[in-house]
């Protein structure tokens, strides 16, 4: 059954039965019948042939994708501990973007490590996209991001309203700019659309070297008012001056320390909104 699985979801991200039998070394043959023996026992059509090549996922295969992902790791991780006989800890992987990876993230892990000292959590930070693209290959449990995100696979809560400063010179003609895909790029490029404004541009992939380059008193920026260590001269955002930043779990978690955890992370935050 779980080779079954497998096949299901190599053709569902591929959407391509070749490429699904390179990526796991089979033939096509065999992946159209395992394919087909899934349907069978599912009573029910995973995909609409359109030619040799293209296939359509059906709506039933929607529903299952992520289900099959849960499965499946579920039955990974089981298996691979039982033979390496672990002594039986859990353990949480957290993604999340930058500010909230640096200035939200530790004092909520710091909170659930007294409550699950079995727990090995794991924590690495990406844009928000990669937190997305995470979190619905059931690849992390949590994520942290800073800008709104659309998935049929993951509920999203507001959990914090992030105020938003402009630090750096004034007359700099340079203007420091997060990577593609950043929430705060996005912050930052639709300011200068605003304003009218056409700075060179410094990009960087990183908050912290961001702001360390404003402390160098290279060009200006909109961050997070968090990240601000209390040297930074900085003046308010003209207009939308902040942001929020999001929750995002998936709507089905299999794992029930999982379901645990959640709870918990939201009932500290509710907490702290008090």
């Amino acid at each position: 059954m779980f080779q079954l699985i497998k096949t299901f979801i190599a053709v569902y991200e591929s959407r391509n039965f070749t490429q699904a039998a390179e990526q796991l070394y089979l033939s096509q043959p065999t992946i159209s019948l395992q394919v087909k023996k899934l349907e069978e026992q599912m009573n029910a059509t995973l995909f609409i042939r359109n030619g040799k090549q293209e296939i359509r996922p059906t709506e039933a295969a929607d529903f299952f994708y992520p289900r099959a992902l849960q499965m499946l790791e579920l039955w990974e991780d089981s298996a691979q501990r039982i033979r390496e006989k672990e002594n039986f800890r859990e353990h949480c992987f957290i993604a999340c973007s930058n500010t909230c990876g640096v200035y939200l993230v530790p004092e909520i892990v710091a909170h659930l490590i007294e409550q699950y000292p079995r727990i090995d959590f794991s924590l690495e930070m990406m844009n928000s996209e990669e937190v997305l693209h995470q979190l619905e290959q059931n690849k992390a449990d949590i994520g942290f991001v800073e800008k709104p995100v659309r998935s049929e696979f993951l509920n999203q809560s507001i959990i914090y309203k992030d105020e938003l400063v402009l630090v750096g010179d004034p007359e700099s003609e340079y203007w420091i700019m997060r990577e593609e895909l950043s929430g705060m790029r996005l912050v930052n490029e639709d300011y200068l659309k605003q304003q009218n404004l056409n700075p060179h541009l410094i990009q960087v992939n990183n908050g912290e070297m961001a702001l360390a380059l404003l402390h160098e008193g290279v060009g200006q920026s909109i961050i997070s008012k968090l990240s601000l260590t209390g040297q930074e001269a900085w003046r308010n955002v003209p207009g939308e001056n902040h942001r929020f930043f999001y929750l995002l779990t998936p709507k089905t978690a299999f794992r029930e320390i999982i379901k645990q955890i959640l709870i918990s992370v939201e009932a500290y935050l509710a907490e702290k909104k008090q």
